[in-house]
């Protein structure tokens, strides 16, 4: 028997088996109602001499989605010490040079000059630790040059402040914290932090917060 005839053998033998298996999985091809408003699959149990069972119709599952009246979330993790003392620290992404404005632009067309962000800029973060006599300050800070930048919190009971800390240096990751004391307890405050590094100075927004306990009369 020739070399041809023996591989024409076997593509015929392989081709005969793909057909049987085919023919043999395809009674599990899903039914549809006439009404095609549910349907339901058939599932071939091994080892049961090909049993077909039905599986969950659509009609069932749908009865189980309406029985859930409602969903009720469980708010006591906000009030929770732990979830109250989280800060948050962002950490800035990306460079200083800005890039072409139109990256489709032809070359040449944009300006000679780059553009470059703000030299100096600071975030005021939300006050975290908030207690009765005390909070600790937070800021965020990005600058253009390495040179050393300070940062002071200016804070009080109005958006007119009246009290100030002393300067506080930038860590290498651009952030600032201080701790305030002798906070008047149960009484809301205002802190806005400035940063300055040189001749530049720059002002984060004011953020407000209100000191643990009830304000003695």
């Amino acid at each position: 028997m020739s070399k041809k005839v023996k591989i024409f053998g076997i593509v015929g033998l392989v081709l005969a088996i793909i057909i049987a298996v085919a023919s043999y999985f395809g009674n599990s091809a899903p039914v549809v109602s006439n009404n095609g408003l549910s349907s339901s699959a058939s599932t071939i149990v091994p080892g049961n001499g090909g049993t077909v069972t039905p599986s969950m119709s659509t009609n069932a599952f749908s009865g189980t989605l309406a029985s859930i009246n409602g969903i009720n979330l469980d708010t006591s993790i906000f009030q929770n010490a732990g979830y109250k003392a989280l800060r948050d620290y962002p950490v800035t992404l990306g460079s200083a040079v800005i890039g072409r404005q139109n990256p489709f632009a032809p070359l040449g067309s944009d300006s000679a000059t780059p553009q470059t962000a703000a030299p100096l800029q600071v975030q005021t973060l939300a006050v975290g630790k908030v207690l009765t006599t005390s909070a600790e300050f937070g800021a965020l800070v990005t600058a253009a040059t390495t040179d050393p930048v300070t940062v002071v919190f200016q804070y009080g009971t109005s958006d007119a402040f009246g009290s100030a800390t002393p300067p506080v240096k930038v860590t290498k990751n651009g952030t600032a914290v201080f701790t305030a004391t002798g906070l008047t307890p149960g009484t809301p405050y205002y802190v806005e932090a400035v940063a300055v590094q040189g001749s530049s100075t720059a002002t984060g927004s004011v953020m407000n917060f209100t000191t643990a306990g009830t304000q003695k009369h």
